[in-house]
């Protein structure tokens, strides 16, 4: 192998490279437009879920800044309304401490 060719061989190799890292926030920003996000913010998120029984389980789901309370499983799901003022996880951990207490 000459000089010439093992120079080829290296610029190929380190525009690969080059390549694969600037690709990586594209595929970001084509993610984050895939699932529906704006401004960097996922717009429905999952918070935290906590089984009550073995057919019962209670879960806080995200959209933007609001969250709902969601009762599933049993004969009827049930949907507290949306909050703007206080969250549900911060409720939620304020009366876990105390029950601690």
């Amino acid at each position: 192998m000459t000089l010439h060719e093992c120079v080829n061989a290296i610029a190929a190799l380190i525009f690969i490279i080059v390549l694969i890292f600037c690709a990586r926030p594209l595929l970001r920003l084509l993610e984050q437009k895939k699932s529906g996000a704006r401004d960097g913010q996922a717009g429905l998120s999952l918070v935290g879920q906590m089984a009550l029984d073995r057919t019962r389980r209670l879960s806080v789901v995200r959209y933007g800044a609001r969250e709902v309370l969601v009762l599933t499983g049993g004969n009827q799901d049930i949907l507290m309304d949306w909050t703007e003022r206080e969250t549900f996880t911060s409720a939620l951990d304020a009366s876990a401490a105390e029950d601690v207490a």
